[in-house]
């Protein structure tokens, strides 16, 4: 860290990371405990120290999870003598369900850690984006399922509150996922999926065993059910032999898995709907960083 310290003053340092995208298999509201799935979709962080003048520079809206993350990480001796410049990329649609805060915010802190020592240790960049996010209030649980397969890809399952990583298994890479992005929705209460413990705990047994197209099936239901009571979209993904369909997240957006050889059918299919449609692989790759 003195090292880094010392050639700050010297020159510019520059590291740029690449964390995916997930959708749900099982909303972790009303337990704590969640399942996750990586999808190719992507976000990329440049984090740029230069000696000079102290100050952050984005090149998106001000973000106080942002400046916990940096502030959690950089030594204030370095921020105080260096200009932070931040330019991020992303693939991912904000404010649909679809992990767009947790990839940035694991993009941000795995960005800062490479500046300040070669060795990443992954569970302290976790640790640092789930704290933040709790922090920033933009998470219920801290979403540690969802940072999880951002940053590791695979499915994951985990316990939220306790920021413990139960299962992550990979997927098989002939899988997509067809995204269904609906104009006009309005969403219920979230915090009536808590009065639902029971049935989201039994999705997570189905998932704990390995029925995880079953454990997101009944997601789908329940979320559907309590928030938005809007089946159509779904029905029609299962009618043209989709594995599973559910709402991410707490939607809007709708996902569904498929063979690679009925994506042109599915999507057919949703197309009467009024909304947008985003065609994702499946990603088992783990976040990286140069």
């Amino acid at each position: 860290m003195e090292f880094l310290v010392n050639q700050n003053k010297l020159k510019k340092l520059t590291s740029t990371s690449t964390v995916f995208g997930a959708i749900s298999i099982i909303n972790a509201i009303a337990t704590g405990k969640g399942s996750t799935l990586g999808i190719s979709l992507k976000v990329k962080a440049k984090i740029t120290l230069e000696p000079g003048f102290s100050g952050i520079s984005k090149n998106f809206a001000n973000d106080k999870l942002i400046n916990k993350i940096i502030k959690s990480i950089i030594p204030n001796k370095v921020l105080n003598n260096n200009f932070v410049t931040i330019n991020l990329t992303s693939d991912i649609p904000a404010g649909w369900g679809l992990k767009s805060s947790s990839a940035v915010s694991n993009a941000i802190s795995l960005a800062c850690y490479k500046l300040i020592n070669d060795e990443i240790y992954d569970r302290s960049v976790l640790n640092t984006a789930v704290n933040s996010s709790l922090w920033a209030k933009v998470s219920i649980t801290g979403a540690f399922d969802d940072a999880c397969a951002c940053y590791f890809g695979g499915i994951i399952l985990s316990d939220n509150y306790y920021k413990k990583l139960i299962k992550r298994e990979t997927i098989n890479n002939d899988l997509w996922v067809i995204i269904f992005l609906p104009s006009g929705m309005s969403r219920g209460d979230i915090m009536k999926l808590k009065l639902h413990k029971e049935l989201f705990n039994h999705a997570f047994k189905l998932a704990i065993r390995g029925d995880y197209w079953k454990a997101m099936n009944l997601n789908g239901i329940l979320i559907n059910s309590i928030l938005y009571n809007n089946y159509d979209p779904l029905l029609h993904a299962i009618e043209n032999n989709c594995l599973a369909v559910s709402y991410s997240g707490n939607g809007p957006a709708i996902a569904a898995v498929v063979y690679k050889d009925n994506i042109e059918n599915l999507k057919n299919s949703l197309e009467n709907f009024n909304g947008r449609l985003i065609v994702a692989q499946v990603n088992n790759s783990k976040a990286f960083v140069i």
